[in-house]
């Protein structure tokens, strides 16, 4: 006899390059109701079988198995960093401007820069573009009644490239219809966003992201291996980073300023939701998005465990390299010796600096990169910190204390895990259901309550 199957709101997978996780979800949309998570199941990623499909089905079978039966979700919803997750390359103008918002706009859609330029391209960045194999390439330049030559000469270089991946045209608008013209006459893919750097210290990098993530759910249904995702999802799917950051930014409107850290097998996201101190925005030298992220791509417990290992202090350093799944509790401990030095070096890189100018009217101090005191909540996400020892110790050591040059959370800033690894699920999750519900699912994962005085007043 078949047993009666459960309904439920969602499904959300997150599939990585190893690993697919999917966990249900119930009570977002009933009045009265408690949203929680239902039950999560994990199965190897199905790459080398050419259907990921395959390992996503193991996944929810787990899932089912937890719970006693049959799920019939309402949706089922998917981020993905596997095939490579979301490779980019980008290109603008100059430095300090379109090139430095092409890639703010890139890494908060979630994607891994492989390669940047500025100015005009060589041809040995055709040669880099071409070894970077991107899913997307992000092409800028010019602020709006700005420099044109530059964007569109990058776009007729951008043709002579062997592949054809997605392009984004986020540069001067006053030649975009010049740029696609060009671009689609030699067989590329083009979709078109508002500038993201409209004017000087003026970055406009969030109708980029949306339209980073609809190109990348267009990528990822035909990379090999994914082709069947589609038939199984019938929600968006997102990059598993651009996930986390939609999340924060939902739980930031709540809760305040926070950072949330990911440290992963082969790197460490870090993500800040914060405008900064007024005080320290006043001495600012470059422009910063009210959210942010840094991927360090030498900073993880596996695939970078050799790299990290190294650049720790004798004293700390683990006498042998864990594997990707550890067990034993020396594999443990190592795993959390990598994953405490990779979290700490990660936000130290996030965080911007105060550094002093000398002047003909005397010194005077800046503020340079990413100012993060007004974070009073650090959150520490996926497996390494949410699954191994000590991870709410190792979120302590990233704050900052008085007196330092170095613009880290305050001493005083509440650390939490998500202890139910729902981050990125609720990033897909806030496509389909209330912003209200979804962070309460946050709030209850990391063990924030209003008796805390975590959430501000509505």
């Amino acid at each position: 006899m078949t047993a009666t199957p459960r309904h439920v709101d969602a499904l959300v997978a997150e599939i990585g390059s190893t690993t697919t996780v999917v966990s249900a979800f119930d009570g977002l949309l009933r009045d009265g109701a408690e949203p929680r998570l239902v039950g999560q199941g994990t199965a190897p990623t199905s790459m080398a079988q050419g259907d990921v499909a395959i390992g996503l089905e193991a996944a929810r079978a787990a899932v089912e198995a937890s719970v006693g039966g049959p799920i019939e979700p309402e949706v089922v919803l998917a981020t993905s960093s596997a095939a490579g997750g979301l490779r980019m390359t980008v290109h603008g103008l100059t430095q300090r401007m379109t090139a430095m918002a092409a890639r703010e706009a890139a890494l908060g859609a979630g994607a891994v820069v492989e390669y940047q330029t500025s100015g005009k391209l060589r041809d040995h960045d055709l040669r880099e573009i071409e070894a970077a194999q991107p899913s997307l390439i992000l092409l800028a330049g010019g602020v709006e009644g700005g420099d044109s030559e530059t964007v569109l000469f990058n776009a007729v270089r951008l043709t002579g490239l062997t592949a054809r991946p997605i392009v984004v045209y986020g540069g001067n608008s006053a030649v975009r219809s010049d740029a696609r013209e060009l671009l689609e006459g030699a067989g590329f893919r083009v979709r078109m966003t508002a500038n993201v750097y409209p004017g000087i210290d003026e970055l406009d990098i969030v109708p980029a992201r949306a339209v980073i993530h609809d190109a990348f759910e267009e990528h990822i249904t035909h990379a090999p291996g994914m082709e069947r995702i589609g038939e199984v999802v019938t929600g968006r799917i997102l990059p598993t980073p651009g996930a986390v950051l939609l999340a924060s930014e939902a739980l930031a409107a709540a809760a305040g300023d926070l950072v949330v850290i990911d440290v992963g097998g082969a790197t460490t996201d870090v993500h800040s939701i914060t405008d900064g101190s007024p005080e320290l925005a006043a001495l600012q030298t470059d422009p910063q998005p009210h959210s942010k992220r840094t991927v360090e791509g030498d900073l993880g417990t596996y695939l970078s465990a050799r790299h990290v290992a190294e650049m720790m202090p004798a004293a700390e350093r683990p006498l042998t390299l864990p594997p990707a799944i550890p067990t034993t509790p020396e594999e443990v401990a190592a795993a959390q010796a990598l994953a405490r030095f990779a979290a700490v070096t990660g936000v130290q890189r996030h965080a911007g600096k105060l550094v002093h100018l000398y002047t003909p009217s005397g010194r005077q101090t800046a503020a340079r990169g990413r100012d993060l005191t007004e974070c009073r909540l650090v959150i520490g996400t996926g497996g390494a910190l949410t699954r191994l020892p000590r991870g709410l110790e190792t979120l302590q050591l990233t704050r900052g204390a008085d007196g330092g040059d170095r613009m880290l959370p305050p001493k005083d800033a509440r650390c939490a895990l998500d202890r139910e690894y729902i981050f990125a699920c609720c990033g897909a999750l806030l496509s389909h259901f209330p912003a209200e519900a979804v962070v309460a699912l946050m709030v209850r994962s990391a063990g924030l309550t209003e008796a805390d005085n975590q959430i501000k007043e509505s």
